[in-house]
């Protein structure tokens, strides 16, 4: 928060939150690193080119969390009808993995090698926008990538309550696999 000028997503998500700040309701927003949902845009490349792209560096540790992590914590925090602030809560998954990191852990868990590759930012976008993105969502995803190579995540920091349980090792499990095996 505070540090998403130019961010992509990243931005519209902290603006949506200081509008509702705003309005004076007590509320908790939740505040996640890179979701392992992000992964499934890359099953294709994955499984015909042994490869993961992102506009990174290989050993940037970023805070990597699964999507049901984040509705079990949204679920805890709705339970709660004590809460009266205005404040969020990160969800960081049980660790922060580098992209080099995730091609081992996939390469274990789909039974192929693969390796991440790092691509430059304009290299990226135009790989979206032929794969049917718009040009502004694919600067938007360029532009929130270069902010992540920067350190946005860092701004929340880890704590034992943002810290969530779903390893990359199960999510492949139970969820990548069966895409990738079912992909042709």
């Amino acid at each position: 928060r505070g540090r998403a000028k130019n961010a992509g997503p990243i931005s519209a998500l902290h603006a949506m939150e200081e509008a509702i700040e705003g309005t004076g309701v007590a509320f908790r927003a939740l505040r996640n690193g890179n979701f392992m949902e992000n992964l499934l845009w890359q099953v294709q490349p994955m499984k015909h080119r042994g490869a993961l792209f992102y506009p990174l560096g290989g050993d940037l540790k970023v805070p990597t969390c699964a999507a049901r992590d984040i509705a079990a914590s949204a679920v805890r925090l709705l339970r709660d009808r004590t809460w009266t602030g205005r404040a969020g809560l990160g969800v960081h998954g049980p660790e922060d993995l580098s992209f080099n990191q995730v091609a081992r852990l996939l390469s274990d868990g789909l039974g192929k090698q693969i390796r991440f590759q790092e691509v430059p930012g304009p290299a990226y976008k135009a790989s979206l926008v032929a794969h049917g993105a718009s040009e502004a969502f694919a600067q938007s995803l360029v532009d929130m990538f270069a902010q992540v190579e920067q350190g946005i995540y860092g701004a929340e920091p880890r704590t034992p309550e943002t810290t969530t349980q779903t390893t990359l090792e199960q999510w492949c499990r139970d969820v990548l696999r069966p895409a990738f095996d079912s992909a042709t």
